[in-house]
């Protein structure tokens, strides 16, 4: 769908939504934004609306996953969970507040590029890095402390994951400290390792990561530093091979999606390698 036609469907839907707004065309702009399976666009106004954003993130469902990504976003607002304001849903047309800030894969993999360690990197872009990876294990913390539940079984816990967790649904705002969290339509309850793993999968498959480098051992030290931060902040119990096997079965998940020619990686073997490190 090209963007004059979305822009249409947005004035149409939503000039009765938001006071001011007329719902002619050339009031507001649409930039597209990268997304897989939605439709999602930077949205600005000419002229500020009355109590609504100049500047906001349009989501056009192209899934079926809608309803799950709302119901999801109204809770952690409620618990105080960092994320943005959900502003307005209609018929598949999310609207969010706009985040200010630094997309986190770009942070790390940018800084990371032509590196072999953390030590490579100069002291205050490596202070960076390491507070935002920590802080992103901070926000989980949060996310699965306040969502806890406990099943019949004493040892059984589940959190609502975010699911199909990747470095670039969140977003680093260096003057305020915070870390926000994007993108629920996946959200389900279950194991906390699941996210855990998702995020270790996420630090290793992204340029540069195990696909580009024999031995990627800045990521290997990111993924130690966000583990040993969440773990200092939760009393959950750390399963290293449920960890170690969801974490292989995400890699290879990740190889097919991205047509990667390798062998599937085997768990035995790469087990042993990230026991060195963690």
């Amino acid at each position: 769908m090209d963007i004059e036609k979305i822009k249409k469907k947005f004035a149409k839907n939503f000039k009765d939504e938001i006071s001011g707004f007329s719902g002619d065309l050339n009031t507001f702009s649409l930039i597209q934004l990268p997304s897989k399976r939605n439709l999602v666009y930077e949205l600005t106004f000419i002229r500020k609306p009355r109590n609504f954003p100049k500047e906001l993130i349009l989501k056009k469902f192209q899934t079926k996953n809608a309803e799950n990504e709302i119901i999801t976003y109204k809770k952690l607002e409620n618990q105080d969970i960092n994320v943005p304001k959900l502003l307005l849903f209609k018929k598949s047309y999310l609207i969010l507040e706009k985040l200010n800030g630094t997309n986190l894969c770009d942070l790390i993999n940018d800084n990371l590029t032509d590196t072999m360690k953390l030590e490579d990197l100069d002291p205050d872009t490596r202070d960076k890095i390491i507070n935002s990876v920590e802080l992103l294990a901070n926000w989980f913390a949060q996310l699965h402390i306040k969502t806890k539940k406990i099943k019949k079984k004493a040892t059984e816990v589940i959190v609502l994951n975010k699911g199909d967790t990747r470095l670039k649904d969140f977003i680093v705002d260096f003057t305020t400290d915070t870390l926000y969290g994007f993108d629920f339509e996946d959200s389900y309850e279950g194991n906390p390792i699941d996210d855990l793993a998702w995020i270790c999968t996420a630090l290793l498959d992204t340029n540069p990561g195990i696909f580009e480098m024999t031995d990627p051992k800045h990521k290997i030290e990111l993924i130690n530093i966000f583990l040993k931060k969440y773990y200092s902040l939760t009393s959950f119990n750390f399963d290293f091979n449920y960890f170690t096997e969801s974490l292989i079965d995400n890699l290879n998940i990740v190889m097919k999606r991205r047509s990667i020619r390798l062998s599937p990686i085997k768990k035995a073997t790469f087990i042993e390698e990230i026991k060195k490190e963690l």
